[in-house]
């Protein structure tokens, strides 16, 4: 029985890339270029609005001392965007403040609880003479500064004298061309009102009355989207606090930028 011859197997050589697989490869790319590109957008507009969040919420922490207290409740701010200055958002009786050498006294407590060091009644951080034991435990850190913190090291706080504000705007709208800033809060945005000044022992201060829960005098706070060097990146999103003198609302503006967004500013 004669068997059956079975012919080689010839294999075939290949030499490159069909046209349809270079094709198929490019759309991948492509695909993945939007995708990070799109990510990167929604982690800057999180990084923003995270940060805007945290704020309004150091802004509320004190206004609740003030409703509870019915006292005058301070909000302080000091330091800059940097590790060696760190700037930190402080709260308590506003008689603290307005103490012999208020500014630093303020300071010093509020140094000592970040230090694991609050004021008891046994172990006063100042004399009780220069301000009671009580003021004292009215003080909270209700913000700080950390350079490992993941939505930090994306946005920043933009203190007086930067230029990192006009940086970042870039084909954004320019906000003081926009209602409320072209109506009711003309001026606003000038230097002088500038709540983070930063400066290591140039304490910014605005209060809450402790009778109609109201601030005290007109504020800002403006964030930007930061790259890896710190510094501001153009045409990223933004956003901004707004505190009125005699208001009880914390009015907060956002800007997608025009990199990933339409460049216009809203009310959040």
């Amino acid at each position: 029985m004669t068997g059956q011859v079975k012919s080689p197997t010839i294999a075939k050589s290949q030499t490159g890339f069909s046209l349809m697989e270079l094709l198929v490869i490019l759309a991948i790319v492509a695909i993945l270029a939007i995708g990070g590109t799109v990510m990167m957008g929604s982690r800057q507009s999180g990084a923003v609005r995270s940060l805007l969040d945290d704020l309004e919420g150091s802004i509320a922490n004190a206004h609740q001392a003030a409703i509870a207290s019915s006292r005058d409740t301070a909000l302080a701010c000091w330091g800059a965007w940097d590790k060696d200055n760190p700037l930190r958002i402080a709260y308590g009786d506003a008689r603290i403040l307005q103490s012999a050498g208020g500014p630093a006294n303020f300071m010093k407590i509020a140094n000592e609880i970040l230090a694991g060091n609050p004021p008891t009644p046994a172990k006063p951080i100042l004399p009780v003479t220069e301000v009671s034991v009580t003021d004292q435990q009215t003080v909270a850190v209700a913000f700080q500064y950390s350079p490992n913190d993941s939505i930090q090291r994306r946005a920043a706080i933009v203190v007086e004298g930067s230029d990192n504000w006009d940086r970042a705007k870039g084909k954004s709208d320019d906000i003081e061309g926009v209602p409320p800033f072209t109506t009711d809060f003309i001026n606003v945005l000038k230097d002088d009102n500038n709540f983070c000044k930063g400066q290591s022992n140039d304490v910014s201060q605005v209060s809450i009355n402790g009778y109609t829960k109201r601030f005290t005098r007109t504020v800002f706070i403006k964030i930007v989207t930061i790259n890896s060097s710190g510094g501001a990146s153009p045409n990223a999103p933004m956003g901004l606090i707004v505190l009125m003198e005699n208001s009880a609302s914390v009015f907060r503006f956002y800007n997608p930028g025009t990199e990933n967004g339409d460049g216009k500013w809203r009310r959040i």
